[in-house]
Formats: structure tokens, C-alpha cells, sequence
């Protein structure tokens, strides 16, 4: 099995057939046809449902296909990163950050690092905690910049920050201002707090109004912007809400819209650093984690 058979597989999974992906290719079909025969023979299973006007997988062939995607994105990443490392340039660093951190990350960390490192270069992935733990994990990223809560006892991990969460919304949901009062409003959340709210509203002996759940800070501070209910967000995502508007729309918007801090330390969230314990991790990596530790910045 090597990195073309591999380019083919997935060639033709994307195409939907094997004539559509030979011409992508720049192949006639027979010897498309012949690599993806000798790659099924080499690893003595079915790819493909045989019988079918489109393309279908067996579920070695789906599980191929995660495969094959991880393994190409790791050559070219170690490409990039050697043909960096024979240009004179300290390397890429390849880091993940939640969305709620991203401007955090922009603005407070990242200006000091690189006026000390210009060399180094970014290959910067955002989205949720747990899609950064699985790339971290796959080694699409060498480090990532995360919030508690999750599980990850398999990697190292540095506290930057710990954070109160952040009630905020239309005034007309803060009559009372007292946490169970507030959690008996529709709630616009994160679907990773889901369990810490239930448990604190049944604590309360109260019932939790879930307007909607979801995985992004973003998503959040829009549909609580419109009026949809009080979402619940961390502390620097209110860099969000501050950098998404103009001074105008800003003073307007103060006219309508409540953010309060919620005292309360099972709503606490930390903002972490996470790599792995053992395996490589680059020079931009580890001057990125020692940066960091001597807390020469902070969120």
C-alpha cells in the first residue's frame, strides 16, 4: 500500500465512481481500476460494494477512508514542516483553539511569541474541545488550546486561565438576577455543559429550559443577541460580542442587552493548554509550551 493507491482510493470515494475519478486524475479507467483491485488483494479485504451505480463502501472501506484522509494530511503537514525546517525557518506550529479563545489567542498571546519568533509560521485549527483533543490524538496538531470540561487523562496539560461563565442576553430575561432565577429562563448553551447545568438546576429543584444546544461560542452570542433567550458563556467570550459590533451598534446594543458574571464555581471553566506526553512535538512547539510556562503572556 502506498500514498498514490491511497490518493485513488479517496479519489474515487469523492468522485462517486471510478470514471469521474479517473478523469480527475488524468488516468483512463482500467488502471484506476487495476491499483484499487491490487490495493483490496494487498489488504485482503473488500473496499467497495460491487453492484451499485454509485460508489458505496463497505465498512472496511469507511474505515480505510478516515485512514487514508489522517495519513495524507500527516505527510503533507511533515512536508511542509521539513521543507520550513530546510528554508532556515524555526517551523509551522500547528495548534488548535476553541472558538471562544480565538481572539484571546489573537490578540493577547500570539503578538509577544512572534515578535520573538518571526520565523515561525501558523497552521491555526479552530473548533470545539473535543474535535481539538481527536486531532490532537490523530497528530493533525501539536498543541491545542482548550476549556475545560472534558477528559483527557492521556495528555499533558497547562492552566492558563480560569474563568467564571457569563449569563448574557436581552434585559427583559434578567427581571431577577439571582442564579435560579436565571436558569429558569430559555438557556442558549454549550452541549458539553449540558450535564453542569442539569446538575445545578437540580440542586435548585428546578427544571432546566434548554432553548437550544450547541458546540460554538459563536452560535451562542448570535441567537442570545437576537432575543432568543440568556446563553451561557465563558468570560473571553465576551471578546466576541465586544469585536463583532461597531461603537454605534455597541451602544445600542447596551441599551437592550444584559452580560453578568454568574458567581457560581461548578460554572467555572479553565482555559488549558494541551499536548502529548511522549511523541515528537516540533522546536515552534516546544518554544510555544516554554513561552507559556514562563507565563511571559497571559489570556
Amino acid at each position: 500500500m502506498d500514498l498514490k493507491q491511497l490518493q485513488y482510493f479517496i479519489s474515487v470515494v469523492e468522485e462517486g465512481n471510478i470514471s469521474k475519478a479517473a478523469t480527475k486524475l488524468n488516468l483512463t479507467q482500467p488502471p484506476l481500476s487495476t491499483q484499487l483491485k491490487c490495493l483490496e488483494n494487498e489488504l485482503s479485504v473488500t473496499l467497495f460494494e460491487r453492484g451499485s451505480r454509485k460508489i458505496e463502501l463497505t465498512q472496511e472501506g469507511k474505515i480505510l477512508y478516515a485512514r487514508a484522509q489522517t495519513i495524507l494530511e500527516l505527510t503533507d503537514l511533515s512536508k511542509k514542516e521539513l521543507l520550513d525546517y530546510s528554508s532556515g525557518v524555526l517551523g509551522t506550529l500547528h495548534i488548535g483553539v476553541v472558538s471562544s479563545v480565538v481572539d484571546s489567542f489573537l490578540y493577547n498571546l500570539m503578538p509577544d511569541f512572534h515578535k520573538q519568533y518571526k520565523e515561525i509560521r501558523y497552521d491555526l485549527f479552530e473548533g470545539n474541545t473535543y474535535e481539538q483533543i481527536q486531532k490532537l490524538r490523530n497528530n493533525l496538531i501539536e498543541l491545542a488550546i482548550v476549556r475545560t470540561p472534558y477528559e483527557a487523562e492521556d495528555l499533558s496539560s497547562l492552566i492558563l486561565k480560569k474563568e467564571s461563565m457569563m449569563a448574557f442576553g436581552h434585559k427583559n430575561y434578567f427581571q431577577q438576577m439571582d442564579i435560579k432565577s436565571l436558569l429558569q429562563q430559555p438557556l442558549i448553551l454549550y452541549r458539553r455543559w449540558e450535564k453542569v447545568i442539569y446538575d445545578l438546576c437540580h440542586s435548585y429543584s428546578i427544571t432546566p429550559n434548554i432553548f437550544c444546544m450547541n458546540d460554538d461560542a459563536r452560535t451562542t452570542v448570535s441567537l442570545a443577541n437576537e432575543g432568543y433567550g440568556i446563553g451561557i458563556i465563558p468570560e473571553s467570550a465576551g471578546l466576541i460580542i465586544a469585536r463583532s459590533m461597531t461603537r454605534e451598534e455597541q451602544l445600542s446594543r447596551e441599551k437592550l442587552l444584559t452580560c453578568l458574571e454568574l458567581k457560581e464555581s461548578r460554572l467555572d471553566s479553565d482555559i488549558c493548554l494541551l499536548y502529548k506526553r511522549s511523541g515528537y512535538i516540533s522546536k515552534s512547539g516546544n518554544l510555544f509550551i516554554q513561552y507559556l510556562k514562563e507565563k511571559k503572556a497571559t489570556l
